[in-house]
This record gives C-alpha cells, structure tokens and sequence, in this order.
C-alpha cells in the first residue's frame, strides 16, 4: 500500500467519479481505475461497488475511508513538519485576510513576528467573497482571518481560532425611503439588490435572501458594493462594522422586516489547514489570537 494509493482513493471518494478525480491529480481515469484496482488486490476486499459509471462504497470501504484519510493527514502533517525541520524560520510568512474583516485585528501579532523574527519577511494579502478560506484549503497560504461558520469545516480539514464576533446587516441609502417610512418588503421588490458575484465555500448570496423580481448588480469586493448602495443604487447586505457610522449619521437605513430581513450573526476566525505546522514566526500569530478564545 503506498500513499499514492490512498491519494487516488481520496480523490475517488471526495469527487464521486474516476473522470473529476482524474482531473484533479492530472491522471487518465484508466490509470487511476488500475491503481485503485491494485490497492483492493492488495486489501483483499473490494473498497467500491461498480454500479454502471457510478462508485460507491461498500461498508469495508467506509470503514477503510476514516483510517486511510486519517493516515493522510498525519502524512501531510510530517511533510510539513520536515520541510520546517530543514528550513528553521520562514524566510516568508504569508497570510490573508477577508475583506469584511478589519485588517488591524492583525497588527498585535504582526508587530509581534517583526520584532521576534526580523529576517522574516510578512507577507498579507487581501481578499474578498470568502477567498481567503478558499486560499488556506488550497494550501497557498498558511493563515487567514475569515468570516466563519461551522458549516465550512465540511470542505476541508480546517483548524481555527475564534477571535471575534461578525454580523451582517442590510442597509439601503437614505434617499431611497420615501419621508419616515418603514421599509417593507413590497419597496425591495422595486429596487436591485446589490450583492457579490459569487462566493466560495458553497455560498450562494442570492439565496440567503430570496426576492423575486428584482434587479441584480453584481459586484467583486465589499468597496465596490458599499460604493454602490450608498449611491443609492440598491439595497445590500453588508458587515456592520463598516456601516455602523453611516447609520448612525442617517447616510443609510438599517432594514428590519419581521420574518424577512435580520441580521446574520457568525464570527471571524484565524485558520490554517489542520495538517499545516506553522513555522516559528507562523506559531507566534496563531499563539497571539489564542487569547480571543472563549473561556
């Protein structure tokens, strides 16, 4: 049995098919029905039952899933480990952040890096519509600060820090309310909802609050999208952390419409891949917001 195996295996399991594993590790699905093959020859039990071009597990197989994706893990893990072992310090230390968060919640620890490990080089990137959770699954950076919910834990092995709480609100530009007018339901109805193109994660924005027949304007990033309700351009739903000064100035209308519109609560976590080891100057920002744990 050999890790490459139990990769192909993965593979088959998390995408349901040799053809999608088999263009996610760049192989032919002939070659990687061979390999899988030769892996249940050696087993000496079938891992899959062929039904037509469908795959599904047989209850040896399900078994076999929980240990051969932990064996994975723990591979990973010491890949890691090794390529810390022969490196010592980050040379580079890249994190992300999404931009609904505030990127100041990473000054504390950042200062921390520089005067601990000078010869580190920090570098943080920002993002937007959840990309930077999408970065550390694809394991192109070793850290971000995201908007979280549990339910993200279902697309890869994440480990993660609380650090603060996060709401979502919707807002509309003042001018568009008629006089004192509570905003209703009906009024949305007539406005274009503002909202980002797309998110990862398995989010569909669209679907968080279904209005019919309205107009969308689509945007890429939460400037662009603010820019454009304040213009009163439509309605939206923003983090409140950065409208809370418009509301409060009456630049924009806080909606609440009973059993339609509330504010969405989740939280922002800091996460990495679980079978990522950090390096010296990578464990000093995860030790740093270890402190914003519940008790």
């Amino acid at each position: 049995m050999t890790i490459w195996q139990l990769q192909v295996f993965k593979a088959i399991v998390d995408d349901g098919s040799l053809q999608l594993a088999a263009a996610r590790l760049h192989r032919t699905p002939p070659a990687l029905s061979m390999t899988l093959s030769k892996l249940e020859q050696e087993l000496g039990f079938s891992l899959f039952t062929r039904e037509g071009y469908r795959l599904r597990l047989t209850p040896r197989g399900k078994q076999f899933t929980r240990h051969s994706y932990e064996l994975l893990r723990q591979h990973a893990k010491l890949e890691s480990f090794s390529a810390l072992l022969a490196s010592g310090a980050e040379a580079e230390l890249e994190l992300a952040f999404d931009a609904t968060c505030n990127a100041n919640l990473l000054t504390p620890a950042l200062q921390l890096v520089q005067q601990q490990f000078a010869g580190t080089e920090c570098i943080v990137n920002g993002y937007s519509q959840l990309n930077a959770l999408k970065m550390v699954q694809d394991n192109q950076v070793a850290l971000a600060l995201t908007p979280w919910l549990p339910v993200f834990q279902q697309r890869a092995d994440f480990e993660s820090l609380y650090v603060c709480e996060f709401e979502l609100t919707v807002v509309i530009a003042r001018d568009l309310v008629p006089g004192t007018e509570r905003p209703t339901r009906e009024l949305l109805n007539t406005l274009p909802y503002v909202l980002p193109q797309k998110m990862d994660m398995g989010i569909d924005p669209e679907q968080i609050y279904r209005v019919g027949g309205v107009a969308r304007l689509r945007v890429n990033d939460v400037s662009t999208l603010l820019t454009f309700i304040k213009a009163g351009m439509g309605w939206g739903i923003v983090p409140r952390q950065l409208v809370a000064d418009s509301i409060a100035e009456g630049e924009l209308v806080e909606l609440n419409i009973d059993g339609f519109l509330d504010r969405i609560r989740a939280e922002v976590h800091l996460v990495k891949l679980a079978s990522t080891v950090l390096g010296p100057a990578g464990q000093v920002v995860w030790d740093y917001f270890r402190q914003f744990e519940r008790k």
